[in-house]
């Protein structure tokens, strides 16, 4: 029991000097080798947040990790608590009392949250008070932004909002100086709260971010968002999704509350992710997590109408989990995507056709995209790897090691050709989808799936002319699984337009055309043109030779 909700995940996705650690992995694997014991685990990580130079050193790093958020340690010590030492408990909590180094309580305008913070002492926030308010801006900015947060998130699109009924009346806020952007907690709450969130008290030393306000601001609007979204989580299901699937929805909310400013899109890609590696699977390693959000930002655009102000469908899942707690994450978005009116199946396929236009791919018109995404081209949007890249045919390849939830892609350059048949061989017993399609000069974009027999064998003929590029792309639309592959063919296929017998394109079927005929089936004279070689299989066989000779006499005659 204790090992199923301790699976060893990465807590964070690493990109370049923002999370350059190890840390919390080699914790997970030292755990999972039996060479720690559980309240050797939870206080390592614990120590990783608040006091770094307490961990055990073969954990230690030179320069501190900064995680996105510390929410998931604290629900894994939540779950643990029961079995973990008396003295492991008096420490943890020690960190999760209200600080009581802070004096000072801020009210945010619209009344919901109370906010705690001190000025001078290790926890201080910046004291700049540029309007003389009386209350430094850094914690104006944050109640400004919390308040925000609860009306797109509560007020608009209806998730639950925190319990904060008993004890003061407001939902508490804290600042504090620590290696995350923040958390949520059930550690020191107030009354009747079932949670209370803390900032990191001056957002320094994190990575850039595109608010035009400057990066701290961004990272404080974003870490709002995401904090108090793990709040409403709590509420909605108690906090039942096991590994990491809650930083994928909250990094959602990122997006939804404060879209601009980017900060997992640039902070939390690049390992992981369905860019770096769309093989690996949603779920790859056992849970989703922060860099899985385009996910749910697809489900929200595509089913939800890409509003700012409501997300239906992802608000549907929610409400689901309120009485599925039990269930698994990802039979949770089945259902989800049912209720929308679509399947895992057909919304995954979506998906990674999503993903293929993307970055320097991204199908963009004056700045504007023209498919998928609506962030897909600007500066930072990843691009997702390819498996293989042709641009002369017939050619004849194959990918392997697809995850469940996981795809390949293969871009397909015209080069020169009217049109491309596909042969695909899929691997036998296994749920998978061999989605194809075109982008065009004009910006359109066409795409399908292959319709497969039950060996998931299939062909099909698409029209390149005037496209820019076109793309194959396996996938694995099934939960669960092993790795799995494919191979194809791919062929010239030629799209001219002729009447049979009539070479020279003149309307009739007659002797100069027998003349011609009999030339190209000798490879006498110039080389036979696309309307020649399509006139010249007079009966129809995909072949010209002699019996198309013997056809179109016949046709003469008569």
């Amino acid at each position: 029991m204790l090992v199923r909700k301790i699976v060893v995940l990465l807590l964070l996705v690493i990109v370049g000097s923002l999370i350059a650690s190890t840390t919390i992995p080699a914790v997970d694997e030292a755990f999972a080798r039996g060479e720690i014991s559980q309240d050797e685990l939870i206080l390592n990580k614990i120590y990783a947040i608040f006091e770094p130079q307490k961990m055990d050193e073969r954990f230690r790093i030179d320069a501190p990790a900064v995680f996105k958020c510390a929410t998931p340690i604290l629900i894994e010590y939540e779950n643990m608590r029961a079995g973990l030492a008396e003295s492991t408990i008096e420490i943890v909590d020690g960190y999760l009392e209200v600080n009581r180094e802070l004096r000072s309580i801020y009210d945010s305008p619209s009344g919901h949250f109370r906010l705690n913070y001190s000025t001078t002492g290790g926890n201080a926030v910046p004291a700049g008070d540029t309007d003389a308010s009386g209350v430094p801006d850094f914690v104006e900015w944050a109640g400004d932004y919390l308040d925000y947060t609860w009306d797109r998130q509560v007020t608009s699109a209806n998730f639950a909002g925190p319990n904060h009924s008993g004890g003061d009346g407001f939902y508490n806020v804290s600042f504090e100086n620590m290696g995350s952007y923040g958390y949520c907690t059930t550690g020191g709450v107030d009354g009747g709260e079932l949670t209370r969130l803390v900032l990191n008290n001056n957002f320094l030393g994190f990575g850039a971010n595109q608010d035009p306000d400057g990066n701290v601001k961004g990272a404080m609007k974003v870490t709002c968002a995401h904090e108090f979204k793990h709040a409403s989580q709590r509420v909605h299901s108690g906090w039942s999704e096991s590994g990491y699937w809650n930083e994928l929805d909250a990094a959602w909310a990122e997006e939804f509350v404060f879209d601009y400013v980017n900060d997992s899109m640039l902070n939390f890609m690049g390992y992981g992710d369905p860019y770096s590696h769309p093989h690996w699977g949603l779920d790859h390693g056992g849970s989703a997590s922060y860099e899985d959000y385009p996910w749910e930002d697809f489900v929200h655009q595509r089913f939800g109408g890409n509003s700012y102000d409501f997300a239906p469908v992802i608000l549907d899942y929610w409400i689901w989990r309120e009485t599925h707690t039990g269930q698994s994450v990802m039979a949770s978005y089945v259902q989800m995507l049912t209720n929308a009116g679509s399947s895992l199946v057909d919304a995954f396929g979506e998906y990674v056709v999503w993903n293929f236009f993307t970055g320097s791919r991204a199908v963009m018109n004056a700045g504007v995209s023209q498919f998928g995404y609506d962030e897909a081209g600007i500066a930072g949007f990843p691009t997702a790897t390819l498996a293989n890249t042709y641009n002369s045919y017939p050619v004849s390849g194959s990918v392997s090691g697809i995850e469940n939830l996981g795809a390949k892609m293969i871009r397909l350059n015209p080069g020169g050709e009217e049109g491309l048949e596909i042969i695909f061989d899929g691997q036998n017993s296994v749920t998978m989808s061999a989605m194809w399609a075109v982008r065009y000069e004009d910006f359109s974009v066409e795409w399908g799936s292959i319709e497969l027999d039950a060996n998931n064998d299939g062909s099909v003929v698409l029209d390149i002319r005037d496209a820019v590029m076109a793309a194959l792309i396996p996938v694995i639309p099934q939960v669960s699984g092993s790795t799995y592959g494919a191979s194809y063919t791919i062929e010239a296929y030629s799209w001219t337009e002729c009447d049979a017998g009539d070479l020279n394109d003149d309307g009739v079927q007659d002797v100069s055309d027998l003349v011609r005929l009999v030339a190209v089936i000798l490879g006498n004279g110039d080389e036979p043109n696309d309307i020649e070689l399509c006139a010249g299989d007079v009966n129809g066989d995909d072949q010209t030779n002699v019996q198309d000779v013997v056809t179109l006499v016949d046709i003469i005659l008569h």
